[in-house]
């Protein structure tokens, strides 16, 4: 039964109790992410390269169990700092070691549910680790290396297939990932596979017209219908087109991408840093004991569109969203509230059973009153509750959103330049365009 907090008899010591708990409790959750913001602030503020020394600074190695985190965030640093060999290197390792993270350890499990989940190995999110996909992608991509970027993005396809199978009973919303699958259009387009192309923007166009639309707010962006009318009508697969002029009536799908004439500039543009988690705990008393439960949450931010705009002389493309990671990492952690809260309910009981255990252990072998055996219990229930912290684990160097922009363009020379909110991000880019040929470029904003 829940009592008075301010019980006569013992106002002040549980009053003091609850400080404890709540000074101990937050100085452990707010860890990583307290950690973190000299690296986000300096990523946002001074670009990549400062931001990468300030990691090295603050995290000089780490070998434990936060090893996959750190090669995340290491790895997505130099990505956006212009290392790319080194980037494919330390982002290879952590997919290695994401892959290898099966099964349950049970000496963790046991040591979390006598503490926190704090002290499990991370193991990301699911959008996480196929980021790391993503980011391999982007470094090959950049490089000119088609082949092992689409070797990434079919990984992706394998990843998720895993992972959803282990959420038959309760599956995640985030299922498979539509930005991935468009770009693996648009990396088979560059290499000259249409057939693959148009598969891959045909399964782009059903995860957007399914779950993003509904759980993310991003239909089927413009493009991907322009995308699948053109590659069919090259391909000559005439019912097929038919069948998508008759869902799309009004998209007017000529003079876009590549041709015989012409190519394509395509731009990337990752926008903002992804929101850092919460935590939100209830801490109560209860027969004279402390108890708290925490879990994680996303405070989510309404964000305006951004204007992005690609020209090269009269020529303009808009820009158009393509991902939102921040709305994805929090219908993730919603999947996840379930599970979270059955293992804090589970783990609370634990720790309310040891502190009656103790309890019940001093009052028999103490020849004392009474009052040891409740102290002992008390003390025992403030423990638990100060090592009761949510994890607030998660790679916070990725961005909060995802746009593209494509700019066809006629065969020859073009000095390129790109716009955000109508400030000039970067200028003079020398572009040679050759027939049916695509530019890929990766922008971020953090690093300009």
């Amino acid at each position: 039964m829940i009592i008075n907090l301010y019980r006569r008899s013992h106002r002040a010591g549980l009053g003091g109790a609850l400080c404890i708990v709540l000074m101990l409790a937050a100085g452990c959750a707010v860890e990583y992410s307290r950690t973190m913001r000299p690296v986000t602030r300096d990523l946002t503020d001074s670009g990549a390269m400062a931001a990468l020394e300030e990691f090295r600074e603050v995290f000089p190695d780490s070998s434990g169990r936060d090893r996959l985190l750190y090669l995340m965030e290491l790895g997505n640093l130099l990505r956006l700092a212009g290392d790319y060999p080194e980037a494919e290197r330390v982002l290879l390792e952590a997919d290695r070691l994401s892959d290898q993270q099966r099964g349950i350890e049970l000496g963790q499990e046991a040591e979390a549910f006598l503490t926190s989940d704090l002290v499990l190995e991370f193991r990301g999110a699911d959008y996480e680790k196929v980021f790391i996909n993503y980011c391999l992608a982007a470094c090959y991509a950049s490089q000119g290396n088609m082949v092992d970027a689409l070797v990434e993005c079919r990984r992706v396809n394998d990843k998720l297939r895993a992972l959803n199978l282990s959420y038959e009973s309760n599956p995640n919303r985030y299922g498979d990932d539509a930005f991935v699958r468009y770009l693996m259009g648009i990396l088979f387009e560059k290499a000259g596979d249409l057939n693959n192309a148009l598969v891959a923007y045909r399964n782009s166009a059903d995860i957007y017209s399914g779950s993003y639309e509904q759980d993310y707010g991003i239909p089927v962006p413009l493009d991907v219908k322009r995308s699948i009318l053109r590659i069919s009508s090259q391909l000559g697969m005439n019912s097929v087109h038919q069948d998508y002029t008759t869902m799309w009536p009004d998209t007017d799908w000529r003079n876009s991408g590549a041709d015989s004439s012409g190519g394509e500039v395509v731009v990337i543009f990752e926008a903002g840093l992804i929101p850092e988690r919460e935590e939100t705990s209830y801490t109560f008393v209860a027969d004279d004991k402390v108890y708290r439960v925490s879990l994680p949450g996303i405070r989510q931010q309404r964000e305006a569109p951004l204007r992005i705009v690609l020209s090269a002389g009269s020529l303009t493309a808009n820009g158009f969203l393509v991902e939102d990671l921040a709305g994805i990492a929090g219908k993730n952690l919603e999947d996840q509230a379930g599970r979270d809260i059955v293992r804090a309910i589970a783990r609370l009981a634990l720790k309310a059973g040891l502190a009656e255990a103790g309890e019940q252990i001093v009052e028999e072998l103490s020849s004392e009153n009474s009052t040891v055996s409740r102290v002992t219990g008390l003390v025992l229930s403030i423990f638990g509750a100060a090592t009761e912290n949510a994890d607030l684990r998660a790679w916070l160097t990725l961005p909060s959103r995802i746009y593209a922009v494509r700019l066809p363009l006629p065969a020859g020379e073009h000095r390129i330049d790109l716009s955000v909110n109508g400030m000039i991000v970067f200028t003079g880019l020398d572009a040679s365009i050759e027939p049916w040929e695509t530019e890929l470029l990766f922008v971020s904003e953090s690093s300009l």
